[in-house]
């Protein structure tokens, strides 16, 4: 039996589990990559190491790292000889020369139950909306963002103290595992399709560092989610006295207190740091001053109290 050339498109480390499990796959030979240039980040600018070229040079895959969909990517894919394309998080919409490469077409792990939270963050949104469900949509990829007819999902229970990093750990081997299960109906053709519902769909946007801010004004029911959501990136965040200070776990306490929003409370309900909100008090149990360690509420507190006071 030929060898199906694949080659898979990401640009996170999301798609890890995937591609791990493509070297497992007898009848698959992951012939390329292609990826996303490295990027300053932080507040250094520094470049980081893009962990999907990473992998690949660690398994001499070849890849292709490339800020547009141009025509000398497009040649260069031409001249690979495609079977099967395989996408997940990989940031771009594709044009129709491009989705026509592959003879067995190219396919989408997207993180959301589709047609719902299409767009660039599915995950961090049915955070903050409260679900208790998600999954991966196995999809075809069309020339409209998401909207492409799907064959297969694979739902994903989604715990009480959820956050983005736990969620992605779990979709991303969801995926791996979809991936494995219909390997052969993809290069079978053996498979029904079936139409997303236009309007049932719901977009989410790109993320960016001010969404972190945290706003006392809201309930303590929304920005507990908003803390689990973000983490670990952008990250929340308030500024007492100017300064910012992260916050990376808290926890709800439903009591209600005379206080405005943003009040800061001590030794409240046996919460060593508790914030007033327009409902409920959020009590921090995990923050960090710039620069500094993450410390638990209680030992923040001994050298920081005067920030909050």
């Amino acid at each position: 039996m030929s060898k199906v050339r694949t080659v898979f498109l990401s640009a996170s480390d999301i798609s890890i589990p995937c591609l791990e499990r493509l070297l497992k796959i007898d009848n698959c030979q992951l012939i390329g990559i292609v990826t996303q240039p490295e990027r300053p980040r932080g507040r250094g600018q520094k470049y980081s190491p893009n962990p999907i070229a990473t992998w690949a040079q660690s398994h001499r895959i070849a890849y292709l790292q490339t800020e547009q969909m141009d025509d000398n990517l497009f040649v260069e894919l031409q001249q690979m000889r495609i079977d099967l394309a395989l996408v997940m998080a990989f940031g771009h919409i594709l044009k129709r020369r491009f989705l026509d490469l592959p003879a067995l077409g190219m396919w989408n792990f997207h993180t959301s139950l589709l047609p719902k939270y299409r767009g660039a963050s599915p995950i961090q949104t049915c955070l903050l909306m409260g679900e208790r469900e998600t999954g991966v949509t196995l999809m075809r990829m069309v020339e409209k963002l998401d909207a492409g007819p799907w064959i297969t999902q694979k739902i994903v229970g989604i715990e009480a103290q959820e956050t983005a990093y736990t969620l992605t750990q779990k979709l991303a081997h969801a995926s791996a595992d979809l991936l494995a299960e219909y390997w052969n109906p993809l290069i079978q053709k053996n498979y029904s399709v079936v139409e997303q519902i236009e309007s049932s769909a719901t977009v989410t946007r790109k993320l960016h560092k001010a969404d972190g801010l945290l706003d006392f004004n809201e309930t303590a029911l929304s920005l507990e989610r908003k803390v689990r959501s973000l983490n670990p990136w952008p990250g929340t965040f308030f500024h007492p006295k100017g300064e910012c200070i992260k916050v990376h776990t808290a926890h709800i306490l439903n009591e209600e207190v005379a206080h405005k929003p943003g009040t800061m409370l001590f030794d409240f309900c046996q919460c060593p740091l508790g914030i007033a909100t327009s409902k409920g008090v959020l009590a921090i149990d995990q923050l960090q001053r710039s620069g500094g360690k993450i410390l638990r509420a209680k030992e923040f507190l001994n050298g920081n109290k005067f920030l909050f006071e």
